[in-house]
């Protein structure tokens, strides 16, 4: 990529003077551009050795020795039809500036960054937007980065991976497994983000993500893609296994891919005699692909569907939410439901959301049910209407009184007594210890166990579902709603990309 600076940009960032936070801003995203190359041109230099003070002139000139300097380009005067849609130059200032903006119309070059309010007019009605002020090529250029803005609850954090302890306990596997690991990381990894957590000094989960773009993939038989996410590092520490935090790195993948616009994610893992990691990922839709040159297996998971789908009954309903997970299906074939859940339960079954005060819940994470995606819902409520694969909608009750989360149902037990066959059926998922289960039964239990796909983008508060006759009254206990009122909950609030219906 070839970036052309104007002089007003040069001086501005080679002069004695401390240089402007967002121009600082601009050239640090510049530097961290693959391929890219910044660029002055010829008759940029020329104004500057028309500069009448001596000293600040050589001092500019020396300082431009460390940018290509664009030495052959066209010129506009050849091209009657482009020099026809520019007002007549009155200086050789404004003959610059036209020669500068056919470098991009030629695409000589990629873009032009000038703070000159005249050249950025000009390229405006030329419908040039490779010419950008500052300000406007820090956001144009922030987009060739990966969007790491994902929710990483209060516990991870996003880090370089340079401030990583590679001798932490967590690499020890890895190390055995890869030659050459930390030359890899130093080369690789060190400059890239990633994302950590971190307690006491030692390392309890780390996810290393990366974007591939037209990639052949090492990978028997052949995988190719334009574009795809890789999951680079996938680690739990033996230590911290059983917080779940497994499904909580495979959210944070997920969530990377939404965040980047893309379908399809995929990791690569030698398997071992007690692989936890298998059985997790083909939970939630990775399969085998092929196998690479190292011997690694190659797992391959899409998110959104690229094919018709048939379904005949709820298995296949389970199979596809399973295949495409977090999209769902939705359609006429599932019952849809709202599930009232008290202020306390669900800042720990759902610490990742963030309502209408933007705030988390500051949760250790220290729970397997803030991590899981596979969680458990409880109640006495009389009601035998919800069925596998239905979709579940989470009101929280009390002062919030609002949906905020949205599920499926993955299994559902009703009329249950035994608080300690309860308990088997929940112990990783749920909020409750076993003294609330027991407090439970002096009536029948119904047990819900359902994934959690994703967090509304705006609450829907109570007094909006009344006014549009979604709800008629309070809720208290679990509620079916008609295919209609859901849709009018979900209308903006959920990507129907991720909808099947």
């Amino acid at each position: 990529m070839r970036i052309l600076l104007d002089t007003n940009i040069l001086i501005l960032r080679e002069n004695n003077h401390i240089v402007p936070e967002n121009l600082a801003h601009m050239m640090n995203l510049i530097s961290g551009l693959e391929a890219s190359s910044t660029w002055v041109h010829h008759l940029s230099i020329a104004e500057i050795k028309k500069d009448g003070n001596k000293e600040r002139q050589a001092v500019n000139l020396s300082k431009i020795n460390g940018y290509a300097i664009l030495d052959t380009y066209p010129d506009y005067n050849t091209d009657d039809d482009f020099k026809n849609l520019l007002p007549i130059p009155l200086s050789d200032n404004d003959v610059i500036d036209n020669q500068l903006i056919y470098s991009v119309a030629k695409n000589v070059v990629d873009y032009l960054i000038t703070e000159d309010q005249g050249i950025l007019n000009k390229a405006e009605k030329l419908g040039l937007e490779q010419v950008l002020n500052i300000n406007e090529a820090i956001s144009c250029f922030q987009k060739f980065y990966p969007n790491s803005d994902i929710n990483l609850l209060p516990t991870f954090q996003k880090k370089m991976g340079y401030e990583i302890n590679i001798k932490d306990e967590i690499f020890g596997t890895l190390e055995n497994e890869y030659n050459g690991f930390a030359n890899w990381w130093n080369s690789k990894v060190s400059r890239r983000e990633l994302f950590v957590y971190e307690n006491d000094n030692k390392i309890n989960a780390i996810l290393i993500p990366k974007i591939e773009e037209r990639e052949n993939i090492d990978c028997a038989p052949t995988l190719y893609r334009d574009r795809i996410l890789k999951i680079c590092t996938f680690k739990v520490a033996e230590h911290s296994r059983g917080l779940k935090l497994g499904e909580r790195l495979l959210r944070m993948a997920f969530d990377y891919a939404i965040a980047n616009n893309i379908e399809e994610i995929y990791l690569t893992h030698f398997k071992q005699e007690a692989d936890y990691l298998i059985p997790l990922i083909q939970n939630f839709g990775f399969y085998k692909y092929g196998e690479n040159s190292l011997g690694e297996e190659v797992y391959l998971k899409r998110i959104i569907p690229n094919e018709n789908l048939e379904i005949k009954d709820v298995e296949d309903i389970i199979s596809i939410n399973r295949k495409y997970y977090p999209s769902f299906y939705d359609g006429s074939k599932v019952k849809k439901h709202l599930i009232p859940i008290r202020p306390n339960f669900h800042k720990k079954l759902f610490p990742d959301f963030i309502g209408k005060d933007h705030q988390l819940t500051l949760l250790t994470l220290e729970r397997s049910e803030g991590n899981s995606i596979k969680k458990a819902y409880i109640c006495n409520s009389s009601t035998r209407l919800i069925n596998k694969g239905d979709v579940l909608l989470f009101y929280q009750t009390h002062e919030r009184k609002s949906v905020t989360t949205i599920g499926t149902v993955e299994a559902v037990y009703y009329g249950l007594r035994d608080a300690e066959q309860i308990f088997k059926l929940i112990a990783k998922r749920t909020v409750f210890n076993l003294e609330e289960v027991k407090s439970c039964c002096t009536s029948d239990v119904t047990v819900i166990l359902f994934n959690q796909n994703f967090n509304l983008e705006n609450e829907v508060e109570y007094n909006q579902m009344e006014q549009n006759n979604i709800v008629n009254g309070y809720i208290q206990s679990i509620t079916n709603i008609d295919d209609q009122r859901y849709r009018k909950i979900i209308k903006d609030n959920i990507d129907e990309r991720f909808i099947i219906n």
